[in-house]
């Protein structure tokens, strides 16, 4: 049952009540002046994923005439449209929602709906780092690669946006404030600056892997989207003691229908 998949569901809506507007808010708000940031020319709106909305400040959401949601949770969808009724919005959007999976079970699904949609803009909302534990996967596997390649040419041409999960544990990141870069980082580097990796032994350098053989666990979103193109980096302590490092990046489509933005 969807209220009870393994990336949300039931304990995420717990979590979602306990700690959104306390322990989750420095990540929120980091997350929407990201988004403000993202400017989009499309006025309808793909959201994949977005749950009951916990992460994303409504007023984001305000620009666009129509959100169609992706999500299959019942008690996710009735939340997020009761969030957005209830928000302050000079305007509010058309909400639809889609509750069949056009992604995972045949990702060539996806592309035939964003056709039939027509023109509209697509958000990941911390869907692409699930999709590892939503497919059961303990390490890179060839149907998360073919979910990728679908979802890559689904975009083209259409402006896009994801913040996912980059890496996830219980180690206490050292930096706490966004981070801008003009790349998407190694793993390396996410070590150095996130969980200071210069100061252990060299044996233990490497802190992420695929599995659970490592303190760090590695979403496996590497190859979705260009490496060269901008990325800021946000912490988000999910619940005390439990760190995700989210990874974000966009494209906004100029008036010619190139790709542009941060």
């Amino acid at each position: 049952m969807a209220w009870l998949n393994p990336a949300g569901g039931l304990r995420y809506h717990l979590r979602g009540f306990r700690h959104a507007r306390a322990l989750w808010w420095p990540f929120r708000f980091a997350l929407a002046e990201w988004l403000y940031g993202w400017q989009p020319p499309e006025r309808r709106l793909v959201l994949v994923g977005p749950s009951a909305g916990y992460c994303l400040e409504p007023l984001t959401l305000e620009r666009f005439d129509e959100i169609i949601c992706l999500e299959p949770d019942p008690v996710a969808r009735f939340l997020f449209a009761r969030r957005l009724r209830r928000a302050k919005l000079e305007r509010l959007p058309r909400l639809r929602f889609e509750a069949r999976d056009l992604i995972l079970e045949d990702p060539a699904r996806f592309a035939a709906f964003l056709a039939e949609i027509g023109e509209a803009a697509v958000l990941f909302s911390n869907f692409l780092g699930q999709m590892r534990v939503l497919l059961d996967l303990a390490g890179p596997d060839a149907r998360l690669e073919a979910v990728k390649r679908s979802i890559v040419a689904a975009l083209e041409g259409r402006s896009w946006a994801s913040f996912h999960d980059r890496v996830s544990g219980a180690l206490r990141p050292l930096a706490r404030e966004p981070l801008d870069a003009d790349r998407r980082l190694s793993n390396d580097e996410i070590t150095a600056i996130y969980f200071g990796a210069h100061t252990l032994d060299r044996d233990d350098r490497v802190l992420i892997a695929a599995g659970g053989e490592r303190p760090l666990l590695d979403h496996l979103t590497e190859g979705m989207f260009p490496a060269e193109r901008p990325h800021r980096y946000f912490v988000w302590e999910l619940e005390p003691g439990q760190f995700h490092l989210i990874e974000a990046t966009c494209q906004a489509r100029d008036a010619a229908g190139q790709g542009s933005g941060d």
